[in-house]
């Protein structure tokens, strides 16, 4: 999780530095909104794009309070994960999947042990969940993951489906991305939010495609929870054949906007876009269509220059992953033609960089964990300054 969160953890600290002009302006909202791309030559061959709504406060994803006091109250749940991924684990095919996840302890038990007491941990919950979201999931089986496979299928992290965790699967008859993603977000989030549009109004056309999946996850920590609401669309096959990154053709449009959720103030680093891109080699370059943020050194990291410049910021120091981040500095949109990179050899473009092992990768693409989970999990030292709109 440390090592997904740690881009932004550095754009944070550059963000609220005591002598940056702009840090006494810049202000947090605890709802995110971010944009991701994959591009993965090095293992799947796979290009992943994603947009995902994400925040710790249930006034911007309401869940039933007794659901909420549930959740906070214990210490079994690791996550809770609502999808119609064509495989939730191995083995389920084309089915809503409720997961109720905990951990097994070392020297716990055997499987069998291991599997009552999450049974029992997850028949606890899964009345409250399926009424909260309309469901009418059924108890199908528990699967104890003993590797990471189940990360691949599901793209999440291991903190939620890695190896020594539990899960409870529930069932029910799949449903399309667009219904699910309409009956979900329209139960958790404001109509004031939704009707801001931003991301959501681009998650909302990705989820119009036949390809694309849906899944929301609660992900427990010590004093709180995360919350994400994600749309994800893969393009099998075409991440080695990838020359020109076109960010919005994927995500099938042709500008995207900021919420009106942060228009009353300087919100610069709850809307992004990031890109990680996974080479063959250690050799590739990137080209971008508008402005490189510089960096300076600060604390021993790399940080962005200046947060109000809108442009890309590339915050990989690896000899084999490429990682870039858009900030949208105080603009409050981006054209697709400024969001298009190209990859190869070019006198202009930045410093080579390069790709982390399989394990990293999955991290990096983790369900509630990628770059709006480290803005949320980093607030913690934000205190002083107005976090809300």
């Amino acid at each position: 999780m440390h090592k997904a969160v740690l881009p932004l953890l550095l754009i944070f600290v550059m963000a609220y530095s005591a002598d940056s002009v702009f840090a006494e302006q810049a202000r947090l909202a605890t709802y995110h909104e971010v944009a991701q791309v994959i591009v993965d030559q090095k293992i799947s061959n796979n290009v992943t794009a994603s947009i995902s709504l994400q925040t710790t406060s249930i006034q911007e994803f309401q869940i039933p309070h007794e659901l909420d006091a549930k959740i906070r109250n214990s210490t079994d749940i690791v996550g809770i994960i609502i999808t119609n991924e064509n495989q939730c684990i191995l083995g389920i095919h084309d089915q809503i999947c409720v997961m109720i996840n905990t951990k097994r302890e070392s020297g716990q038990g055997g499987i069998i042990e291991a599997q009552d007491k999450a049974r029992e941990i997850g028949d606890r919950y899964i009345d409250d969940i399926n009424s909260a979201f309309s469901l009418n999931t059924k108890f199908h089986s528990v699967f104890i993951h003993y590797d990471d496979s189940s990360n691949e299928a599901l793209e999440t992290s291991g903190q939620v489906s890695g190896a020594g965790t539990v899960s409870t699967v529930y069932t029910a008859q799949v449903q399309s991305t667009d219904y699910m993603f309409n009956k979900i977000s329209a139960t958790l989030m404001p109509a004031q939010i939704r009707s801001m549009g931003g991301f959501f109004e681009v998650a909302q056309k990705l989820a119009k495609d036949d390809n694309s999946r849906m899944t929301f996850t609660i992900l427990p920590r010590e004093h709180d929870y995360v919350m994400q609401l994600k749309v994800s669309e893969k393009y099998p096959n075409t991440a080695k054949d990838t020359k020109v990154i076109d960010t919005l053709k994927l995500f099938k449009v042709d500008e995207i906007r900021k919420s009106n959720y942060f228009a009353g103030g300087f919100f610069p680093l709850n809307s992004l876009i990031h890109v990680v891109i996974l080479p063959i080699g250690n050799d590739v370059r990137i080209h971008t269509n508008t402005n490189v943020i510089d960096a300076i050194e600060k604390n021993n990291q790399t940080i962005p220059a200046d947060i109000t410049e809108s442009g890309w910021f590339f915050n990989s120091k690896s000899e084999s992953k490429i990682e870039v981040m858009y900030l949208f500095g105080e603009e409050f949109s981006a054209k697709r033609q400024d969001l298009i990179m190209t990859l190869g050899e070019k006198e202009s473009t930045p410093e080579k960089m390069d790709v982390p092992g399989a394990n990293e990768m999955y991290i990096l693409i983790g369900i509630g964990i990628v770059a709006s989970g480290a803005a949320v999990y980093y607030l913690k030292g934000f205190k002083t300054k107005k976090n809300t709109t």
